[in-house]
Order: structure tokens, then sequence, then C-alpha cells
């Protein structure tokens, strides 16, 4: 497949003489130039779409994200007022225990000072001690 000496690869010598339908290497054909454009065009318009799909997702994980932090302030107001309430509650319990203390060391005393004797001293010396 020479021509005047010329050595030519197979393709090239078929082009040349008419038998092949393909264009040059270096030659690209207008429609594929288009399609080329079009492809270009296509994959440019799903990278913007994924794009805004990508930015909605982020946005709804950052809502859920406030959402939760939300919950969890709620939930830790809810356990401290509990805690409040619970310990309003010791509070008021420690206090009528406290006024059943008094009670009952009031009525010791007198008791005590209603005894006669020597066991009525002895008593009223031991809970003057004990109960001031």
């Amino acid at each position: 497949m020479t021509r005047d000496d010329d050595p030519l690869e197979p393709r090239a010598a078929l082009r040349r003489a008419g038998g092949a339908n393909e264009p040059e290497p270096g030659e690209a054909s207008p429609g594929l130039a288009a399609e080329l454009e079009a492809a270009k065009a296509r994959i440019a318009e799903i990278e913007r779409q994924a794009e805004a799909r990508l930015a909605i997702v982020i946005e709804a994980a950052e809502r859920r994200r406030l959402a939760l932090e939300q919950e969890k302030a709620q939930a830790s107001a809810e356990e401290a007022q509990k805690a409040v309430k619970a310990v309003q509650d010791a509070e008021g319990r420690a206090e009528a225990a406290l006024q059943r203390a008094e009670k009952a060391e009031t009525a010791i005393h007198q008791q005590a000072k209603a005894m006669s004797g020597l066991k009525g001293r002895l008593i009223r010396l031991l809970a003057g001690d004990v109960l001031k």
C-alpha cells in the first residue's frame, strides 16, 4: 500500500482509494462536536441538580440537628423541674419531721417535769443534757 514510494497506513490508503467513510483522525465531524457539547451541557446540568439536592439534604440534616438539640434542652429543663420539685417535697417532709420531733421533745419535757421523786430528778437531769 504505497503510492509514489510514500508508505501509508492502511486506513489512510483506503481513504485515498475511496474505500473508507471514516473522517481523517484530525477532523471532527460537525455532528460529533454538537453531540459533545450537548453531553457536556447535560453533565453540567446533572452536576448542578446533584449540588442542589446535596444542599437540600444538608439543610434538612441541620434542621434535624437543631430540633434534636431543642428536644434535648427541653428534656434537661423538664428533668431540672422534676429535681426542683423533688427537693421541695423533701424539704417539706424534713420540715414536717422537725415539727414532729419538736412536739415529741415538748411532750417528753412535760412528762419528765410531771414525774416526782428521785426518778423524776434523774430523768430531768438526763433529759436536760439531751433536750436543751
